[in-house]
């Protein structure tokens, strides 16, 4: 029988998927696994009742990878629901496979845009604000530019 090799960083991996009382930012290189590590702790964070759907936020910087992580963790869901005997954890998965759609995947950009809508008095926006489109934002520095000079 041969024995599963160790990798160099399992132990910041395991940190990740078991460390769930503290916020972690996590650098690693494309193909690492960063993505399926977030999402197992995203998971077991549910599982153990620690999380909440509605309560997290994966950020992204595209949204192609917001949206693999979506898909991650609720194959990840699925997989430890499975695996689940106690009928509290197995309660707290359903729930949040249920409610996967409140889970907060974006962009930097989309998630800005989220908490700017949630709370546009405290930020000083007027509610109902739009968001520049490549064109608007264009002219709008272009106008402020000639207004400098």
């Amino acid at each position: 029988m041969s024995k599963q090799r160790r990798l160099p960083d399992q132990q910041a991996r395991d940190r990740i998927e078991a460390a769930l009382d503290i916020n972690l930012l996590v650098e690693a290189g494309a193909g690492s696994g960063k993505t399926q590590s977030l999402a197992r702790r995203m998971a077991a964070g549910i599982a153990a009742g620690v999380y909440e759907v509605e309560g997290m936020a994966a950020v992204t910087f595209t949204r192609k990878a917001a949206a693999e992580l979506r898909a991650r963790f609720q194959l990840e869901l699925e997989k430890q629901l499975g695996a689940a005997a106690d009928p509290a954890r197995r309660e707290r998965l359903q729930t949040a496979l249920r409610h996967l759609e409140r889970l907060f995947a974006g962009t930097i950009h989309a998630f800005c845009a989220h908490l700017l809508r949630e709370r546009p008095v405290e930020a000083g926006v007027a509610p109902g604000f739009t968001e520049l489109d490549e064109i608007e934002d264009a002219e709008v520095r272009g106008r402020a530019w000639r207004d400098y000079l």
